[in-house]
Formats: C-alpha cells, structure tokens, sequence
C-alpha cells in the first residue's frame, strides 16, 4: 500500500508538473501571440507612413506647372467674341454701342445742352458702353424686362 501510494503520489507531483508545464507554455504563447500582433500593428503603421512619403515625393518630383500663355490665349481670344466683347478688346461692332465706336475712334459725340449720356443709359449703356438692346435677353423675367 505504501508503494501505491507512493506511486499515486509521484503520478500526482509528475501530473501536477506536467500541467504547470503547459500552463506555462500556453501563457508564453499568449505572450508572443500579442507580441506579434503589436509588431505586426507597428509595421502597417511604417508601411503606411512610408508609402504616403513616397507618394508626396513622387508629387513634389511630377509637380504639373499651369500653362499660363494658353489660358491666357484663351482669355483674349473670348474677350474680342460675344457677350465679352468691349470696345477695348476690339469685339464686334453689334455689340458696341455707336457712340461708344465715335468715342474709341477719336470722335466726341455731339450732344445738347448738359453732358453725359442724353439716352438716359449709365456707365455700362452709356457713351462707351454695350447698346442696350445687347442687353435685353427678351420675354417677361426680371433680367429681360
């Protein structure tokens, strides 16, 4: 009997180890398991840091310059049709009012009495100015009269 309990006691003490043994191993993998998991977070932390560096690298290194001579070719080129049109950029002459032409062509415009416009217009109507019906976009709105 005593050899049985001492072989019980030594299968206990051997049980005893062997679990403490695989506890210990479980909390070692646990430790590496989030030791991993925090380095694998780091390194998609850098992976994506370095990849918006490189893309502001590669946009300050391809950095597109407006082309500036067109757009201004393009402006002057609508400034003398249409609705842009004025006397200064040289638009067409529908567009003009004729006293606005006598004036930019050197003529003065004769008037009677006081001066100023005498067609009632203002500044944008008026001795240099659009002709009015230039201006009248038709039908019954607030704009078109």
């Amino acid at each position: 009997m005593v050899v049985t309990a001492v072989v019980a006691a030594a299968a206990t003490y051997t049980a005893v180890t062997v679990k403490n043994q695989a506890d210990e191993q479980k909390r070692a993998q646990n430790r590496a398991l989030e030791q991993q998991k925090i380095a694998n977070e780091q390194a998609r932390q850098q992976a994506t840091a370095e990849a918006n560096r490189a893309e502001v690298a590669y946009n300050q290194a391809n950095q597109q310059q407006p082309e500036v001579q067109a757009i201004v070719d393009r402006s002057q080129q609508a400034a003398t049709q249409g609705p842009a049109s004025t006397v200064l950029t040289g638009g067409s002459n529908a567009m003009v009012n004729p006293a606005a032409q006598a004036v930019a062509s050197g003529k003065k415009k004769t008037s009677k009495g006081g001066g100023g416009d005498q067609g009632g217009g203002s500044l944008l109507t008026g001795t240099v100015g659009v002709d009015p019906s230039a201006l009248n976009l038709g039908g019954n709105t607030l704009l078109g009269g």
